[in-house]
């Protein structure tokens, strides 16, 4: 577990140098922040108050761009590594596989998800000061919601990472998948699915496998508890499976399945011709 921190720690001080990221940091604040202020100036001009509202518009934002995101800065992680050579200097280290893959993991994971979790909770500080109602609960649900699929995407970069031979085939598996899982949103599939009339129980369970539609749903009813942006499939989701399930499910199924395919990758990393 030592060697596994210290991995951690030190993937976590190479991205904290790297270029990229001081512009993800910029980025992410200064998204945050242009939102919060802009929310809040609305709640005076509209006379209404607190996050809702705010928060939905950035979790839609987050659905689409933070797993591409994840996806094209983590893929990369182990073989950028083999092809540089830094696998021969990392590994002839007298440690454990499983310290330098974990550590590798939760380093990238933490890096992307901490700045957003401390951006939100900051943002609620600032609009208590200011003296407007702040739901605590749903900013905590929300930045769960965030984590898990971060932990989802981390883990499907991680597999990906290990199978591929080249950066570029990682780049590409991981842009397609992002695709497939956009894809799935209900504005696409499900449509066609009620179109078609395929069973309502086909439809639930391709929405809620996909980790992008069960955080687009749990967001949803955390502002709308009747989802009914969702049209007609809104009143099958809440008699058949009830809010708080789906908020549940849309933390638990992002967070198990991401750890899953990392142990997956782990596996394949212990298996494979590591030079």
């Amino acid at each position: 577990m030592r060697h596994t921190l210290l991995f951690a720690l030190l993937e976590m001080k190479e991205t904290f140098r790297a270029k990229w990221y001081q512009l993800y940091i910029l980025t992410v604040a200064l998204m945050i922040s242009i939102f919060f202020y802009f929310g809040l100036a609305e709640s005076r001009a509209l006379g209404f108050t607190g996050l809702g509202r705010l928060l939905l518009t950035l979790i839609q934002m987050s659905i689409i761009v933070l797993p591409i995101f994840t996806m094209m800065t983590t893929v990369r992680t182990l073989v950028g590594d083999r092809e540089a050579g830094v696998w021969e200097y990392n590994l002839s280290v007298p440690l454990k596989l499983s310290s330098f893959y974990w550590g590798k993991a939760i380093g990238k994971f933490s890096t992307l998800f901490l700045p957003l979790a401390l951006g939100m909770f900051l943002a609620g500080i600032i609009t208590m000061i200011k003296g407007y109602p702040v739901p605590w609960l749903m900013i905590f649900l929300y930045t769960g919601f965030i984590g898990a699929n971060l932990l989802f995407f981390t883990g499907i970069a991680f597999l990906l990472s290990v199978l591929s031979k080249t950066q570029e085939m990682a780049l590409g598996l991981g842009f397609i998948l992002w695709l497939v899982f956009e894809a799935m949103i209900d504005a696409l599939l499900l449509g066609l699915l009620l179109k078609q009339r395929v069973l309502a129980e086909v439809i639930l369970g391709i929405a809620f496998l996909n980790p992008l539609q069960s955080f687009r749903m749990a967001a949803i009813g955390l502002f709308d508890p009747e989802l009914t942006v969702l049209g007609p499939i809104a009143y099958t989701i809440i008699e058949k499976i009830g809010l708080n399930s789906l908020l549940t499910w849309a933390i638990l199924w992002p967070t198990i399945s991401g750890i899953a395919l990392a142990s997956l990758g782990y596996f394949a990393f212990k298996k494979k011709d590591l030079i």
